[in-house]
């Protein structure tokens, strides 16, 4: 499948970031992260109920519902600044959002078998974080109106958790219900300081010839629904399990 960029943007929180943060200190355990980027890939099929919104649309929308979740995760649209005071400066140049064609069906990318090479094309991001964008998300629109969004951040910022919790934020956002997202905190670095801390300099681990295998796992319709419900199970006191409010590389408040 042939993969054409159409257009490259900046995305900036909708309301400026307060001077007084504009500096963000890393944690110590942010500073013991390799300086790689670590992402996920979303896929939609053609929503034949709803034929008459158009790509135009939805990247109006996935634009404004970023800029507007920016606000909150603001450290996202900075730059990281390595020297000898690692921290991210909270700057609002923004994430960067890229629009791509593909001349394909979503269908044989999900059914076929991996294709390594169409995968990277789909999920562009930088291979050094300094001075580039902390958040990279992709968006490719296939012939059938499908599409995959690939988001990428660097894990200088957050793990799998932030992660999560900004795409929730941002997917409640552009359904239009911003005032549900739970407000993140960034004061884990009170907490856990990088004084003393003898940080080593990493770098990514090269692979050489080593032979790499890749697994993949399926689930169908029937099973997420399952896995949804036991998502909703009740506790053995008959309580609804609450919804996580802390945890994370940034924390949670309310």
């Amino acid at each position: 499948m042939k993969v054409e960029v159409r257009w490259k943007k900046f995305v900036k929180p909708s309301v400026p970031t307060p001077n007084n943060q504009r500096k963000l200190k890393l944690t110590s355990l942010d500073q013991l992260q390799m300086p790689i980027y670590i992402g996920v890939m979303f896929y939609y099929r053609d929503n034949v109920e709803n034929p008459g919104v158009d790509i135009s649309q939805r990247l109006l929308q996935m634009e404004e519902s970023l800029s507007e979740t920016l606000t909150l995760f603001y450290p996202m649209a900075g730059r990281y600044i390595e020297d000898d005071d690692c921290f991210i400066d909270c700057n609002d140049l923004g994430v960067e959002l890229v629009y791509a064609k593909v001349d394909g069906q979503i269908v044989k990318l999900l059914h076929g078998d991996p294709d390594i090479d169409l995968l990277e094309r789909l999920s562009k991001y930088p291979t050094n974080v300094v001075g580039n964008p902390l958040v990279v998300i992709q968006v490719n629109a296939f012939e059938c109106s499908g599409l995959a969004i690939s988001v990428r951040f660097t894990h200088k910022i957050g793990d799998m958790y932030t992660m999560a919790m900004f795409i929730n934020s941002w997917a409640t956002t552009c359904r239009g219900n911003v005032d549900a997202i739970v407000t993140p905190s960034f004061e884990l670095s009170s907490l856990l300081p990088v004084k003393g801390l003898a940080v080593p300099n990493l770098s990514p681990r090269r692979i050489g010839n080593e032979e790499l295998i890749m697994s993949r796992l399926r689930f169908n319709a029937d099973a997420l629904s399952k896995l949804k419900a036991l998502g909703r199970c009740k506790g053995l006191d008959g309580q609804q399990f609450p919804a996580f409010k802390g945890g994370g590389r940034f924390g949670t408040t309310g």
